[in-house]
C-alpha cells in the first residue's frame, strides 16, 4: 500500500454503518465495548503502556499534552503523546519523544489491521469502529511497539464514553476546564458538559484540574469522591508575568520563573496546572522549566512568518477565540486581515462578534476544510456575519488557499494576517509555511 491509499482506506471505513458517537441515549457505552472486542482481538496493545496521562477539557487540552510531554521527556522518561485533530498530515496525531509518526510506520499498521478488520466483522456483536476509535488502536500498536513508559492520551470529545477511555490504568487524569463545546453531543449545559469529562476519573488515579467555577467543580468533585480520587484544584491565577516576547512569556510561579514559547494568559495557566502534575511527579524545577521552555505548538496561535505577521490558529469555540483575540491585540500591526473558516456544528456568531473586537481591515470567509467528511459553515453566512460588525469589509474564498493568496498580495509589511476558526483550515494552510 501507498501512504495515500492506507490513508483513504481509514477514511473510507466511516461510510460503514455504525452507532455514532453520543448519539444512541442509554447505550453509549456500545462504543467503548465494540472498541474493547477489538482491541481484545489485537492482543491488548493498550495493556502494555506501564503509565498514562489521561488530558480532557474545553479548551487547552494540546497544549497541555505538548507542555507534559516535553517535560517528561526532559526528565528522562521514554514518552508519547496523542493529538486530536492533526495539524496538517495524519501522522502528527502519534508523537514518540521528538518525532510524530512516519508515513512507512503508518502503512505498516494499516497493513496489519486490514484483515484483522475483517475478522472482527465476521466475529463482533458490534458494529464497524468510527475513525477515531481506529485512530487510537493505531496510536496502541505504535506506541505499544515503541515500548514508550508514559502515554499522554488527549481525549477527543467529552470523556467518559471517549474511546481514549478504554486505557485501563491511569497515573494522572486531567480536565483542564468547562466550556460550551460539542453541544449537542455531549451535554446541552456546561453541568452536562462536566459530568460527561469528570468520566475520565478512574479508581487509583489522581485527578488535576484548573476549573474554578464552584458548580462545574462540585460535579467533578463528586465523581473524583465517588471513585476514591483525590482532586487536585489548581489555583491559576497566582502568577506574575515578567517579560512578554514576541513569541513567548515568562512568567513567575511559586518563586520561580519559567518560560513558554506561546503567547495569551490561557497558556500561563495551561504551564501552571501541567507544572502541579510534574510536581506531583516529583520531576525536579530544572526539568519542568526547560521541558515548557522546550515546548513548540503548532496551530496554538503559531507565528510562522514576520513583516508581515502571519499567525496559524486553531481556536474553534468561544472560549478558544477570546484568548486569540487577547493574544493579536499583543501583536503591533498596521492592518489586520483575517482568513477565518468553521465547522458545520458551531455557532459563529458570537466567535465572530469576538475577532470583530480587532477591527479587521478585511475578511476572508471560507471552508475550513476540504475533507468531503466533515460538515463545514457556509462561508456565505461568516461574511455576512462580519459585515454586520461595524460593516467589515469581506470576500467569499470556497478555496482557503485562494483566500490566503488574496491577503498575501495585498499586504504591506507592517500588516498582519490571521487565520484562525478551525484547526483543519489552519492545519491545511500551514503546508505553505512549514515543511512536515
Amino acid at each position: 500500500m501507498t501512504f495515500s491509499e492506507a490513508y483513504n482506506y481509514i477514511l473510507s471505513l466511516s461510510n460503514m454503518p455504525r452507532l455514532e458517537y453520543m448519539k444512541e441515549g442509554n447505550m453509549c457505552d456500545w462504543y467503548l465495548k465494540r472498541l474493547q472486542f477489538f482491541l481484545d482481538l489485537l492482543g491488548n496493545p493498550e495493556k502494555k503502556i506501564k503509565h498514562y496521562i489521561h488530558v480532557t477539557g474545553t479548551s487547552g487540552k494540546g497544549s497541555t499534552v505538548s507542555f507534559l510531554h516535553n517535560i517528561l521527556q526532559t526528565d528522562g522518561k521514554k514518552v508519547a503523546s496523542t493529538y486530536s485533530p492533526h495539524p496538517t498530515i495524519i501522522t502528527e496525531r502519534w508523537k514518540v519523544g521528538d518525532t510524530f509518526m512516519s508515513k512507512k510506520e503508518f502503512v505498516e499498521i494499516v497493513e496489519y489491521l486490514k484483515p484483522k478488520l475483517d475478522e472482527y466483522l465476521e466475529k463482533t456483536p458490534y458494529d464497524m469502529l468510527s475513525f477515531f476509535e481506529l485512530t487510537e488502536v493505531i496510536g496502541f500498536i505504535y506506541f505499544s511497539k515503541k515500548k514508550v513508559d508514559w502515554l499522554v492520551l488527549e481525549v477527543a470529545c467529552g470523556g467518559r464514553y471517549d474511546s481514549s477511555n478504554i486505557i485501563p490504568h491511569k497515573d494522572i487524569a486531567v480536565i483542564t476546564n468547562i466550556g460550551l463545546d460539542h453541544v449537542g453531543i455531549i451535554g446541552n449545559n456546561k453541568a452536562e458538559i462536566a459530568y460527561e469529562k469528570a468520566g475520565i476519573i478512574k479508581k487509583g488515579c489522581e485527578a488535576f484540574t484548573t476549573e474554578q467555577d464552584k458548580k462545574l467543580l462540585e460535579i467533578i468533585s463528586k465523581e473524583a469522591e465517588t471513585k476514591k480520587v483525590n482532586l487536585h484544584k489548581v489555583k491559576i491565577n497566582n502568577f506574575k508575568i515578567k517579560k512578554e516576547k514576541i513569541n513567548g512569556v515568562v512568567f513567575e510561579y511559586e518563586d520561580v520563573d519559567f518560560e513558554i514559547k506561546a503567547l495569551g494568559i490561557h497558556q500561563i495557566k495551561n504551564a501552571i496546572l501541567c507544572i502541579n502534575i510534574a510536581k506531583f511527579l516529583k520531576i525536579k524545577n530544572a526539568s519542568i522549566k526547560q521541558g515548557l521552555k522546550n515546548t513548540l505548538q503548532p496551530l496554538r496561535f503559531e507565528i510562522v512568518q514576520e513583516k508581515p505577521h502571519i499567525i496559524l490558529d486553531g481556536a474553534h469555540n468561544e472560549d478558544k477565540i477570546k484568548s486569540t483575540v487577547e493574544a493579536m491585540k499583543k501583536i503591533k500591526k498596521n492592518k489586520l486581515y483575517i482568513i477565518a473558516g468553521f465547522s458545520g456544528d458551531k455557532k459563529v456568531n458570537n466567535m465572530i462578534k469576538s475577532l470583530s473586537t480587532l477591527n479587521p481591515t478585511f475578511v476572508c470567509a471560507t471552508k475550513n476544510t476540504s475533507n468531503h467528511f466533515r460538515k463545514v459553515a457556509d462561508p456565505k453566512i461568516i461574511a455576512k456575519e462580519f459585515a454586520k460588525n461595524k460593516n467589515t469589509k469581506t470576500k467569499i474564498f470556497l478555496d482557503p488557499q485562494d483566500a490566503l493568496e488574496f491577503c498575501l498580495a495585498k499586504m504591506k509589511k507592517n500588516d498582519a494576517l490571521l487565520i484562525t476558526g478551525s484547526i483543519f483550515l489552519s492545519g491545511q494552510l500551514r503546508e505553505k509555511f512549514k515543511k512536515i
